[in-house]
């Protein structure tokens, strides 16, 4: 929004702030259906979960077979939500040392079901074998399978009593298809939100923000009445009842996150945003009723990166905030992050790869510029030969595909057959294990790959910048006796800021996010030393397989860059023209 611009037309103005509106409001119906739907997965999980543990008691504390039977059927009576409940046994070994495998000894479920509650079982089995060989607590998620219908299936592992490592089955429950959420619906919200939209725009700016609050707040409190409580989830622990004991296992968690307070807060720091784009929207949709054309010539190119950029980023801040099962986990992967700092044992580790991204960034951001502004100062040289040829090769690393250049001086640095290394021994020199355990050996070799990738860039955009100052000025320093130094420092320099500050915070967050150089070269190495964010990152998304917080990282590594870039700006003034 441009500093004095003027006020747009009450109707645009009420336009804008009622899709706005509207808009807030559908965020807050959307809130709202993930909290529901995590209050009924919630307690599709711990009924389901209450329901296996009473089986599992109901099952080793039985006096027969049939005693058994009729308290596993009173079971299933008592639990509309239950499809069925069932026992497996695991078999065990014969006379001769065959596995007997897993049968399904009780169970009234159809073929398809009792082949996938088998596989289950086994996997439970599984599981438990390794928690107790290892000591550790199994995994509430390891209890649970999906079943094609949208079917949820625990099973809770049995062991005996005089063999402790012994497991004798499972026990589980069987939970149908999810019941309607029963939510309120939301179609009145819009209607509430652009009413008070509608005063907003006709309002002064500071009872604006006022009723921006208003209409967060006010849809917050109104469904916070019809809210239910989340669940309790059963206590865990080891029970011991006849022959068997259970295996002690991670009860689910007590409540989702995600509640009609975290909405509230998202709500309202919508509608303040929402009360933020109001009069910049206003003025566009000012501009289109004056002139559609521009707006027609623009449209195509606003979708295709709205669907190309904002979206998948949208996605991925969502992302951030959810875990592998797409359960709200609020800022936990973010607190994660700033634990890793000082916590020696964690996957992963922020504050040393940040330290380690800084150093790469800075570092190599120097050689560029220092490097590519002195190539630009010899080739502007007018009386130079071959210049055309200079700057052909000169520009031959920036135009080579970074992967293949990557990969190419990962084997200049091949400890064995490495043309480097054979330079170093034909001079009598020892080897160096560039990539080997040294963390400044990979460092190195990184460095030397990103300043080869990188110089060219800032090389094109000096040069082109040098090409532009008049040569005037020089023949003017020239007849006052100006010497080199005091040419670059008063002319050169001042008159490079426009091309190069911007050059300079561009190649910064390249650098920032090298992600080929890092991992083709060094691939982190060793043990992650040389590691930035983005590889880290990477790492935490690929081998940990934790989708939520390699998105946690991805958002901190923008919100780092974008406050770079931000203060960077205000300082430098890289946009503004010089002398300004």
């Amino acid at each position: 929004m441009l500093a004095g611009a003027p006020d747009p037309d009450p109707r645009s103005a009420f336009v804008a702030r009622w899709l706005l509106g509207c808009a807030v409001a559908a965020a807050v119906g959307a809130g709202l259906g993930l909290v529901e739907a995590a209050r009924v997965a919630s307690g599709r999980v711990i009924e389901a979960t209450l329901v296996a543990d009473a089986a599992a008691h109901a099952w080793v504390a039985r006096t027969d077979d049939a005693a058994g039977e009729s308290a596993l059927a009173h079971l299933e009576r008592g639990h509309p939500g239950v499809a069925g409940v069932f026992v497996v046994a695991e078999g065990g070994v014969d006379e001769f040392g065959i596995a007997r495998g897993t049968a399904l000894t009780r169970g009234k479920v159809a073929t398809a079901d009792a082949r996938a509650l088998l596989d289950h079982a086994k996997r439970v089995t599984a599981e438990a074998a390794r928690s107790l060989a290892s000591g550790t607590p199994m995994d509430a998620e390891t209890l649970q399978a999906r079943l094609p219908g949208d079917r949820l299936a625990v099973a809770v592992p049995l062991r005996d009593a005089k063999d402790r490592n012994a497991l004798v089955g499972v026990a589980g429950a069987l939970m149908g298809p999810t019941p309607p959420s029963g939510a309120l619906p939301a179609w009145w919200i819009p209607v509430v939100v652009g009413v008070l939209a509608a005063l907003a725009a006709m309002g002064r700016n500071r009872w604006r923000r006022a009723l921006d609050g208003a209409v967060a707040v006010g849809a917050g409190a109104i469904w916070w009445a019809w809210q239910p409580a989340l669940p309790a989830a059963p206590s865990s622990g080891v029970a011991v009842l006849g022959g068997a004991m259970l295996v002690p296992h991670t009860a689910p968690p007590a409540a989702e996150p995600l509640t009609v307070a975290h909405v509230a807060v998202a709500a309202l720091a919508t509608a303040l945003l929402a009360g933020w784009v109001a009069t910049p929207l206003a003025r566009v949709f000012d501009g289109a009723r004056k002139d559609l054309v521009p707006y027609l010539y623009i449209g195509p190119a606003m979708a295709a990166t709205t669907l190309l950029i904002f979206v998948p980023f949208a996605v991925g801040v969502g992302l951030s905030f959810v875990d592998r099962s797409g359960n709200f986990v609020g800022a936990d992967h973010y607190a994660e992050v700033l634990r890793s700092i000082t916590d020696a044992n964690s996957s992963t580790h922020f504050g040393r790869t940040l330290a380690m991204t800084v150093l790469w960034t800075v570092v190599n951001v120097t050689l560029h510029v220092t490097l590519g502004l002195g190539l630009a100062l010899v080739l502007n040289r007018p009386h130079l030969r071959g210049r055309a040829l200079y700057r052909l090769l000169l520009i031959v690393p920036w135009a080579v595909p970074s992967y293949i250049t990557a990969l190419t001086w990962k084997w200049l640095f091949n400890t064995q057959a490495g043309p480097l290394n054979a330079m170093l021994v034909a001079l009598g020199l020892d080897r160096v294990d560039w990539l080997g355990t040294s963390p400044w050996t990979n460092f190195a070799a990184n460095l030397a790959t990103n300043v080869w990738l990188g110089f060219p860039f800032m090389m094109v955009i000096s040069l082109g910048a040098l090409q532009s100052i008049p040569a005037e000025l020089y023949e003017a320093a020239d007849m006052d006796g100006g010497s080199g130094w005091q040419k670059f420092r008063h002319i050169t320099l001042p008159l490079l800021r426009p091309a190069l500050f911007p050059a300079v915070i561009l190649g910064t967050i390249w650098t920032f996010n090298a992600f080929n150089v890092i991992w083709l070269v060094s691939g982190g190495g060793p043990d992650h030393q040389t590691d930035i964010l983005i590889t880290e990152a990477y790492y935490t998304f690929t081998v940990l397989r934790r989708t939520g917080l390699a998105a946690a990282y991805s958002v901190l590594i923008f919100l780092l860059l974008l406050g770079y870039t931000l203060v960077t700006n205000r300082l430098t003034r890289a946009t503004q023209a010089v002398g300004a």
